[in-house]
């Protein structure tokens, strides 16, 4: 939480760390697109896995650090609804859309609105809120990448857009 989550809620995709004292010594990403910028799929994996983390300790700084995550990529998916490979790449050329980025964040969401309903007393409010964000990520990338032919159901994975390998179906996608 402290050396992945940036106080805006964005993460960075990877972490290095000394392997004697543990101190950082660079914050980057590999297959996002630059070192500062938020990857939407590891952004994803941040909601999700604080909010699984939330249900099996009920540790609240979990799920304030999978609230925070989620507020910044829901805040940030683009007026389309499609939620990019990268969410500070540039727009030109065009972006990739990132259906795997898109369906984990759906699972961390309805996660993340379990918690919500776990609280004494439930936070309803929060609850309905994460679940009809879900669903409507989910409408629209299956609206766009929809594609049951395929073994993934999903196009439009991007697995590593600075390597090009974009526009396919992914197994943690759908």
């Amino acid at each position: 939480m402290v050396n992945h989550v940036r106080s805006d809620g964005s993460s960075f995709h990877l972490v290095d760390y000394n392997s004697t004292t543990g101190v950082v010594f660079r914050q980057r990403t590999s297959q996002g697109y630059a070192d500062n910028s938020t990857w939407s799929r590891g952004q994803s994996w941040g909601i999700y896995g604080f909010s699984n983390m939330f249900k099996h300790t009920q540790n609240i700084t979990y799920l304030e650090t999978a609230r925070k995550m989620a507020t910044y990529f829901i805040n940030t998916i683009p007026d389309d609804g499609i939620v990019p490979w990268d969410f500070n790449a540039p727009l030109d050329p065009p972006r990739p859309a990132d259906s795997s980025a898109a369906m984990i964040a759906a699972n961390g969401l309805i996660l993340l609105s379990q918690g919500e309903l776990s609280l004494q007393p439930a936070n309803t409010s929060g609850s309905d809120y994460y679940i009809n964000t879900a669903i409507e990520i989910i409408a629209n990338m299956t609206a766009l990448a929809w594609r049951p032919e395929w073994q993934s159901l999903l196009a439009n994975g991007t697995v590593n857009n600075p390597q090009l390998n974009n526009l396919t179906g992914i197994v943690y996608g759908a």
